[in-house]
């Protein structure tokens, strides 16, 4: 599309500017602005994938800056938020290349992952609206064949929260709320009547939603615990629940943003057991230990907390750390096992993240507000680094194991004399059998080539009329086959 005023005359003048006619007065303006559009549409092209068997799916590009070595095994799970093309949810592989995509438009999605559901792989999300950081929506199951198991609110009325959704081992969901209440905040500078909102906890039956049960900060964690500063608006946002981690005891992690602390719930009874980090830790935090406005706290086999660190905002670090810290529960000492840091660009992430300690030891970090994705191992190498475009975000970001068998049948289009197939969430399809004739009953088998990408190109020949295509595993048994199309 060109600049209102741009013509064949005006682009004959650019043109001889190219070659060193210097452009004056409308003209020279004229050709800035094309000059202008004409990058800003290249610049989309490049960060917006798009594929001639799906025109409906337009993700964004994901840039791998350093090649996967020796990483954990499992494809990558994000829920781009904002920034170029279509956002949602979202699996690709080490290469960069797109394995699943599904847009929601009108909605942000979050906290995109794999859980176990009655023992099964199932997707996990979150969607809905955002205003301020909190969000109002509902939490979506997928079976391994992108099927809907479940979409279901919290209960009480309460606004379904984006931070966390986790599938229990007993089949049920935890999920973030938030109310608004009313408390006295004088101890924090506001309002002797004034709102407070309250982080809270549910956990639902699946598929139902049905309560099972509820936890509530403002009952166990004072107001004036909070780090934010300066004085109250309408709304005081004190707590900011952002994670719910089950603990091996059966007890709940709670991680609150907005008092840089986590805290261990007896899942009986509702009572802080200890807090770790704030303003009233129960435990010493040694050299490197502390959080600020943190993110994702959890609780692992070896009893070590992993923690995204964001330092931000308003800044408190010069950038953000995933942290693992290990806990002695006899003397009550926090010590750091290890700090990630983002390099050679340094981060600072003023919301959002995530840091995820996969089976190999490695340490897959979600960036959040920034758009890198990296897994690091133990020891702190660079095994992995992606980044989204400018402007892209996502919650979290995951390393998965994840086998997708898609009900619906792949897709194939011709365009130019070529023929583009593709089979969205499909992740065993090895190889394309080309089948084409002259009619669509007299298909015959004439070429099959390994599958190269999301969308893989296949030249038919020079007399085929019609054409299909058979998606074959690693064993060449066939997984699915495509509708017949016109040459």
């Amino acid at each position: 599309m060109e600049p209102r005023g741009f013509d064949r005359f005006t682009r004959g003048k650019l043109l001889a500017g190219g070659a060193g006619i210097l452009l004056t007065g409308p003209a020279a303006r004229v050709a800035r602005e094309f000059v202008r559009v004409t990058e800003a549409q290249a610049a989309t092209r490049a960060n917006v994938q798009h594929f001639v068997s799906r025109p409906d799916l337009k993700p964004p590009t994901l840039t791998v800056l350093r090649r996967a070595q020796g990483t954990s095994s499992g494809r990558l799970f994000v829920a781009p938020s904002s920034g170029p093309g279509q956002h949602g949810a979202m699996i690709f592989d080490n290469a960069g290349e797109l394995v699943w995509f599904h847009p929601v438009a009108g909605k942000t999605v979050t906290d995109f992952k794999v859980g176990l559901f009655h023992g099964r792989p199932v997707l996990t999300w979150w969607e809905g609206k955002t205003v301020h950081g909190l969000g109002d929506g509902e939490w979506v199951v997928l079976d391994s064949s992108y099927r809907e198991l479940a979409r279901f609110s919290a209960a009480r009325g309460r606004a379904g929260d984006l931070h966390e959704f986790v599938v229990t081992p007993h089949g049920t969901a935890l999920v973030t709320c938030n109310e608004t209440a009313v408390r006295d905040l004088t101890s924090v500078g506001g309002r002797r009547h004034g709102h407070v909102v309250g982080g809270v906890v549910q956990e639902l039956a699946l598929p139902s939603g049905r309560l099972l049960w509820e936890w509530r900060s403002l009952d166990h964690v004072a107001v004036d615990e909070t780090e934010v500063k300066g004085k109250p608006g309408r709304r005081f946002d004190y707590f900011h629940i952002n994670s719910i981690d089950l603990d091996a005891d059966g007890n709940l992690l709670v991680s609150a943003r907005n008092t840089w602390a986590a805290y261990k719930v007896d899942r009986r009874t509702g009572r802080v057991l200890w807090r770790l980090g704030g303003k009233r830790s129960d435990f010493a935090m040694g050299k490197g230990t502390r959080f600020e406005w943190q993110h994702d706290v959890r609780r692992h086999a070896d009893g070590v907390v992993s923690v995204f660190d964001n330092a931000a905002a308003p800044a408190e670090e010069p950038q953000s750390r995933a942290l693992v810290i290990a806990l002695d529960m006899k003397q009550m000492r926090a010590s750091l096992v290890h700090a990630y840091t983002h390099r050679p660009e340094r981060v600072l992430s003023h919301f959002m993240g995530n840091a995820q300690v996969l089976g190999n030891g490695d340490v897959l970090v979600g960036w959040g507000g920034a758009p890198y994705v990296t897994e690091f191992t133990r020891e702190g190498a660079i095994a992995f680094d992606a980044r989204l475009p400018k402007g892209g975000q996502s919650y979290r970001a995951f390393r998965f194991p994840w086998v997708g068998r898609p009900t619906h049948a792949p897709a194939l289009a011709a365009r130019s004399g070529a023929l583009y197939a593709s089979w969205n969430g499909a992740t065993e399809v090895a190889t394309w059998q080309l089948r084409e004739g002259a009619s669509a009953s007299d298909l015959r088998t004439r070429q099959t080539i390994p599958r190269a990408g999301f969308e893989t190109r296949l030249k038919p020949a020079r007399e085929a009329r019609r054409a299909a295509v058979v998606a074959l595993d690693s064993t060449g048994a066939p997984l699915g086959t495509s509708a017949v199309v016109n040459l």
